[in-house]
């Protein structure tokens, strides 16, 4: 055998072997492409769901503190209705709202768009504060004022989202 016929046989068998492995970089190039399309969805996804938690703990909070203070000052017979006004206004709607004394504890509910995490949904309780509980108070309170006494039949209070 002389060496253009060893020559040969190398060449026939290297193009035997490119016939058999024509495209396949097609079919990884193709399985790459789909592994960085799920991955850029599912990031997508929970990008989706983080905004929209955030949302419903927003529409619960606004919620809450509306019904409460329309609780305290004698607004609304139902301020669970007013909480539903103002969370429908903010993207969202009222799962449960309660009433507990002066508090109104609400969970809100947010739709995603994520076809397996239909909503989200998120909790806040508002109500008065005590007025001694305030920095103001405490401070006219350490100079020997009382900053809850006056014309108000009730004690001054700050209204405040409680987590």
């Amino acid at each position: 055998m002389g060496r253009h016929s060893i020559g040969r046989a190398t060449r026939r068998m290297r193009n035997k072997f490119a016939a058999h492995d024509a495209g396949s970089a097609t079919m990884a190039g193709v399985a790459l492409v789909c592994a960085a399309a799920l991955v850029l969805g599912l990031i997508a996804a929970g990008g989706n769901i983080v905004l929209r938690r955030g949302q419903a703990r927003t529409v619960a909070d606004l919620a809450a503190v509306g019904a409460a203070q329309a609780l305290w000052y004698g607004e609304t017979e139902t301020p669970c209705v007013l909480a539903g006004h103002i969370a429908s206004a903010n993207g969202g709607a009222i799962e449960s709202c309660m009433v507990d004394g002066d508090d109104v504890q609400v969970r809100a509910r947010v739709a995603t768009q994520v076809p397996f995490v239909r909503h989200v949904t998120a909790q806040a309780r508002a109500g008065p504060r005590p007025c001694a509980a305030t920095e103001a108070v405490q401070h006219a309170q350490a100079r020997g004022h009382s900053a809850c006494t006056g014309p108000c039949p009730r004690p001054i209070r700050v209204m405040q989202p409680v987590f």
